[in-house]
């Protein structure tokens, strides 16, 4: 799925659904004034592409009054659930979203709601709740009340898990404070979170990452540097932060079940990226390290671009230079 931006002069912005084959199979044209989408999943576990669109009119100079989401099926298109009226744009993780606050450079946002992916309905608004929204992932919710952390069900409200019952790491104080968030995904969306312990002065000297459902821990990094996190849609998360002894820890944790799949220790060098198709991209800038999510184990290092997406017979959509308006990409079949 991706966008084709309207000719110079306006026009609507056109998300396409494309297949392997560069075929395209769908197309709809949403208010270039709100350009973001996220994926998900519903409740017969297939996979949703989610929308917004807005009454804006860039020409007139007129904001938007109404922001909606709605939920299409990738592979035609139709239209599953919404349009629901929402506060502004896709701030995430998941299907978080909210108003920017000053300009479209800010990354400050107004009261948040949250959406329940199964029917897109308003789950938890900020406003109406007095709850900070920090993560959603497919129903799963991480939430805020003063100093409790708490993950709950996003369409029954159910509680799930409370940080006050973790274990702390043993590289943190015996009895610290309540965990608070650590970093969000690097590509907002992952099925695993990262908590921050803090020490005696109430800086970090700690990262853990969890399962989103069950609070089970999955990782630990020793040390105030903070992990990096990227997830995709069925359930991998990968984590990358420093080795206790040099280096640098990747992690592939998985969710239902919440399981550690692999943790190499690497070398210092390209710094966790990506997480497409069957691989993981650490980089640098110059060059590419893949790792197979399978195994976790290193196959190739060269001075490639970070794949977009990549379809499931292993074609990957690569950003290459552009000649006119817009992103360019090429793709690339599984052997080349």
């Amino acid at each position: 799925v991706g966008m084709a931006m309207p000719e110079r002069g306006g026009g609507d912005l056109t998300f396409l659904g494309v297949d392997a084959e560069g075929g395209t199979r769908w197309s709809t044209a949403r208010n270039p004034s709100c350009t973001a989408f996220a994926v998900t999943k519903g409740a017969d576990g297939d996979d949703l592409l989610v929308l917004l669109d807005s009454d804006a009119d860039p020409e007139g100079g007129v904001l938007a009054t109404t922001t909606t989401a709605a939920a299409l099926d990738p592979v035609d298109g139709s239209l599953v659930w919404g349009p629901t009226e929402v506060p502004g744009t896709l701030v995430g993780p998941g299907l978080l979203l909210g108003a920017i606050e000053g300009s479209v450079m800010s990354t400050s946002t107004g009261p948040k709601v949250a959406l329940d992916p199964e029917t897109g309905a308003v789950a938890v608004d900020e406003e109406e709740h007095g709850t900070e929204l920090l993560h959603e992932y497919q129903g799963t919710l991480l939430l805020r009340d003063g100093d409790e952390l708490r993950a709950a069900e996003a369409g029954s409200g159910d509680l799930l898990w409370a940080a006050d019952e973790l274990v702390p790491p043993e590289h943190a104080e015996t009895d610290p404070d309540t965990p608070a968030p650590g970093p969000g995904p690097e590509n907002g969306q992952a099925a695993a979170v990262v908590l921050s312990w803090p020490g005696p002065d109430g800086e970090p000297v700690a990262h853990t990452a969890h399962d989103l459902r069950t609070g089970e821990r999955l990782a630990s990094f020793p040390g105030p540097e903070e992990p990096r996190v990227v997830g995709d849609k069925d359930g991998l998360t990968v984590v990358g932060g420093p080795h206790p002894d040099g280096g640098q820890l990747l992690v592939g944790l998985h969710s239902d079940p919440a399981e550690q799949l692999w943790r190499p220790r690497l070398p210092e060098g390209p710094s966790l990226d990506a997480v497409v198709g069957d691989h993981a991209y650490l980089t640098d800038g110059d060059d590419t390290l893949l790792v197979e999510l399978a195994s976790g184990a290193t196959t190739e290092e060269g001075p490639w671009a970070v794949p977009v997406a990549a379809a499931e017979d292993g074609t990957a959509l690569v950003p290459v230079e552009s000649d006119g308006l817009g992103d360019a990409f090429a793709a690339y079949g599984p052997s080349s």
